[in-house]
């Protein structure tokens, strides 16, 4: 009988270990006001490959699943997936596809902002541009672009 719970305990450790964490929440609110015309998509890579516009006045709500967190040795040697790093970015007019041609915006980044954001990211975009909810100033910070070189 005691063998029976010990197994039974051990089994739901291992499977625990194989469950994706808490995922992840981007939110994106579209309030363009004199650009209204202006498409904003946000494109995420690469587990899943994700894109989706975010309408003018409407949110876009993604959850970016998270595997078992910093693969150490423990989480390797149970079997639990690699964790792969997944990047949103925001972009105008059209779809990202992650080339140098393009002008995009980091929203999230899950090396940086697994711990920075914790549950959520708020992205809201504005005439001038992309900004991020900062926890800990209380503020909105702009979202610079990446200037490919």
């Amino acid at each position: 009988m005691d063998t029976l719970i010990i197994v039974s305990i051990m089994t739901m450790m291992i499977f625990s270990t194989f469950a994706t964490t808490r995922a992840a929440t981007l939110l994106v609110s579209n309030e363009l006001k004199r650009r209204g015309d202006v498409p904003v998509f946000v494109t995420c890579h690469p587990t899943p490959w994700l894109s989706k516009p975010v309408p003018l006045g409407q949110k876009l709500l993604i959850e970016i699943p998270k595997t078992v967190g910093d693969n150490s040795v423990d989480e390797k040697a149970a079997g639990s997936r690699p964790w792969r790093p997944t990047t949103c970015i925001g972009t105008f007019y059209r779809e990202a596809h992650f080339g140098r041609h393009e002008t995009p915006y980091v929203l999230y980044n899950s090396d940086k902002d697994a711990t920075e954001c914790k549950n959520s990211c708020f992205v809201v975009v504005k005439d001038d541009g992309f900004y991020r909810w900062n926890n800990n100033k209380r503020v909105w910070d702009k979202v610079f672009p990446i200037i490919w070189k």
